[in-house]
């Protein structure tokens, strides 16, 4: 006999495609007592096999240099360099060891809330509290003319693939489009009708999934379906608000940045919280992970933490 409550002997416990540890089925025996089956390993067990995880970040280098936060950080891949923007009203480039590239680029006083780098790395595109958009060329440490439109902080940029657009995301309620070679926007602003825009600065979007964090109240992660916006995990472990999040090139971890002062990484395949979390010493505003997944640049009050994991990493691995 079988019920709800006690499942009939040697049936598979885990639903294929929900397994509690990946390439690992859970089973119960004819005598009521779990076993697990585990593909990865080819061995069946009565102990619960435990995941594979990522060891620990570790801080490799602390770089001071703006007065102000820092609000948004990019990595560079091939030189593996961090750019950041910070409400002192500069944008500077770093190498991972902590050196400075070149002179910091100057927006006039106005505070820097974003940037975003195309994928030729050649250029950066900023974001100022007073609306305004700018690109800057990497290569000549020279911008051209602010491109005006918004009339609030822009909080999000973004270039398409091929870098022939630049999204923008304000607190004036609007997204607008621009043309990177011309400065034009490229169609009429989309009104989002109130005065901020989550869809764009608190979303991250991977191949099947959405991520948000960000904004909300209850200092959870969440996944969400993309096809329908089904609600389908929801992670803590923060204990303040969310400040930035990314998703590792594979899309099997999951990066947060919080006010509570810490990085912590999520295992995507069992939804949970892989190794301690990196604590420093100040609130974090933001967040940015190289392409090939080995490093993690943090940013908080007016310093910058360049971390990575405990011995060798890889790409398949993260």
């Amino acid at each position: 006999m079988g019920s709800w409550n006690r499942p009939l002997p040697g049936v598979r416990l885990d639903p294929p495609g929900q397994l509690v540890v990946p390439g690992c089925e859970w089973h119960i025996s004819p005598l009521g007592r779990s076993y697990f089956v585990n593909h990865n390993t080819r061995t069946t067990s009565w102990k619960k096999s435990t995941p594979e995880h990522p060891a620990s970040l570790t801080t490799e280098c602390v770089i001071e240099g703006h007065s102000e936060c820092i609000w948004s950080l990019a990595c560079v891949a091939d030189s593996y360099n961090v750019v950041s923007a910070s409400s002192d009203g500069s944008i500077h480039q770093w190498r991972r060891y902590g050196e400075q590239v070149g002179n910091p680029w100057r927006s006039d006083g106005r505070a820097v809330a974003s940037i975003a780098v195309p994928p030729d790395e050649t250029m950066v595109v900023s974001g100022s509290n007073d609306g305004r958009v700018q690109l800057w060329h990497i290569m000549e440490e020279m911008a051209g003319n602010p491109w005006e439109g918004h009339n609030a902080t822009v909080r999000y940029l973004d270039w398409s693939p091929n870098a022939c657009e630049i999204a923008s995301g304000s607190e004036d309620g609007t997204m607008r489009r621009w043309n990177p070679d011309t400065g034009r926007q490229i169609v009429p602003p989309i009104e989002t009708g109130h005065g901020w825009v989550p869809e764009v600065i608190v979303l991250v979007q991977g191949r099947a999934h959405i991520f948000s964090g960000p904004g909300s109240l209850d200092d959870t992660i969440r996944k969400w379906q993309s096809i329908d916006g089904k609600e389908l995990v929801v992670l803590r472990g923060h204990t303040n608000a969310i400040t930035s999040i990314c998703l590792s090139p594979n899309e099997r971890h999951f990066v947060s940045a919080s006010r509570d002062c810490s990085v912590r990484i999520w295992d995507l395949q069992i939804n949970q919280q892989v190794g301690e979390p990196l604590l420093h010493d100040g609130e974090l505003l933001a967040l940015a992970t190289s392409s090939d997944g080995q490093y993690i640049a943090s940013g908080g009050k007016d310093k910058i933490y360049i971390s990575m994991e405990h011995g060798d990493s890889t790409q398949e691995e993260w």
